[in-house]
């Protein structure tokens, strides 16, 4: 990993700010900060908060435009930068793993992720299979590994599928670790008290699992800027403005926001036209390299998708459809029945207590990746979950502790379980009715 000091400098003259907001309009006033230069969006809560970064010279007029709107804020961080120094130092301490294997001690780059499916497939080749989705922007093989009893035979196939994603968002790095935690543990390489359980799984679903879907943003975190969200393909001009010459009038902005890049209510809300914002939704549905890749996946394979859950951070939620209106979905009353038993089993492990709510309960937003399952491809278990920590244990949320990613991880295998379990087709099935 390479320590970018300019980029903590950068982060070093920056504060972050909690600002409690209480409805849409209040949303879309800080949304207006953003289209100023004033501040950025550094993170959404569905709890009543937004998460902003602001220049010292920003300061003073943003928080008084908050005293002005009767928006309450509290500072979280005055050396951003510092915790950010902090993190890498500890990741460059940590003793590189052999190709093929992984850990939970520390957060891993994308090859060693790919090279881990790699192996993982190998070793168990009648229940494994790499599946290579898509190229990204950079060029990156977009990986999914597909795992199901006799995975050769054509039976296989005909199995009703469960879907997985992580690292959509790049700076969410406990999500891509713990989707890898997850194909350990179906695999029997880690949980091995499960094993029957989960070879039950593998003979009844076939399950298929990608752990980052944005591996140029991932990176590009890595890299460069630890809190960088989106993609990394170029997206247009700062607020649109060109110069004379065709050029940008100010700056050439890069990256699509991949949550807001699905086709379902794309662009209404939630979202800005500014490309350099972190919640820019692309010009069209799906014109990014990473969210059309698991929409030609998952497409031909509609009718056998049972369960679609796509897992992010942070904020210990579990988020049911649906995520750009208020209104209740037909499945609304299964949908809270598979919540509470998904967050019993969290917390059940290790006593940290997900909560369960619809995606828009706080504020609506448009074109996200489980809304297009829930109504553009008819899986009516589709579903989001936020992983560790809560908005009030961690003043710099992404930055989850290492020592936190086997537990996140753990626990989410028991809601994995759990929610499988809960699934209209697992019910159906098991007890001839939804009851």
């Amino acid at each position: 990993m390479t320590l970018n000091f300019r980029v903590i400098l950068k982060l070093i003259l920056l504060q972050m700010i909690k600002v409690t907001i209480g409805s849409e309009k209040d949303f879309l006033m800080i949304l207006d900060l953003e289209s100023k230069n004033l501040l950025t969006i550094f993170a959404e809560s569905r709890s009543g908060h937004v998460d902003v970064l602001i220049e010292p010279q920003h300061a003073a007029q943003c928080k008084e435009f908050f005293k002005s709107k009767g928006l309450s804020y509290e500072v979280m961080a005055d050396d951003v930068g510092v915790e950010v120094a902090k993190e890498k130092r500890r990741l460059l301490r940590k003793s590189s793993v052999a190709t093929g294997e992984f850990s939970y001690d520390t957060y891993h780059r994308y090859d060693v992720i790919s090279d881990r499916l790699a192996a993982l497939a190998a070793k168990h080749q009648t229940v494994a299979e790499i599946v290579d989705l898509g190229t990204s922007y950079e060029g990156r093989t977009i990986k999914a590994i597909r795992m199901t009893a006799n995975i050769s035979s054509d039976e296989s196939d005909d199995k009703p599928m469960v879907w997985l994603d992580g690292g959509s968002h790049a700076r969410e790095w406990v999500s891509p670790a713990t989707m890898m935690y997850i194909i350990d543990s179906i695999l029997g390489e880690q949980e091995t008290d499960k094993s029957d359980k989960m070879g039950e799984l593998l003979a009844k679903f076939q399950i298929v699992v990608a752990p980052c879907i944005n591996p140029d943003g991932y990176e590009f975190s890595h890299e460069e800027d630890r809190f960088w969200r989106k993609n990394r393909q170029p997206s247009g001009c700062k607020n649109n403005k060109l110069n004379w010459y065709g050029g940008c009038f100010s700056k050439l902005c890069y990256g699509v926001d991949n949550n807001r890049n699905w086709s379902v209510d794309w662009g209404r809300t939630g979202v800005s036209t500014d490309p350099c914002s972190e919640i820019f939704p692309g010009r069209a549905p799906f014109d990014q390299p990473n969210t059309k890749a698991v929409k030609d996946y998952l497409e031909p394979l509609k009718d056998k998708l049972k369960l679609f859950v796509t897992y992010h951070s942070y904020s210990e939620y579990f988020l049911t459809p649906l995520g750009y209106t208020e209104d209740l979905p037909a499945d609304h009353e299964h949908h809270t029945k598979v919540g509470e038993a998904v967050v019993r089993a969290i917390a059940a492990r290790h006593g940290v207590h997900y909560v369960p709510m619809r995606a828009a309960e706080m504020y609506p937003c448009s074109g996200d990746s489980a809304d297009w399952a829930y109504e553009g491809l008819g899986v009516g278990d589709s579903y989001t979950i936020e992983l560790r920590p809560d908005w009030d244990s961690w003043k710099v949320g992404f930055e989850l502790p290492e020592d936190q990613i086997r537990p996140t991880a753990e626990e989410n295998v028991d809601g994995l379980l759990a929610l499988i379990e809960n699934i209209k087709y697992s019910r159906e099935n098991n007890n001839g009715t939804e009851d």
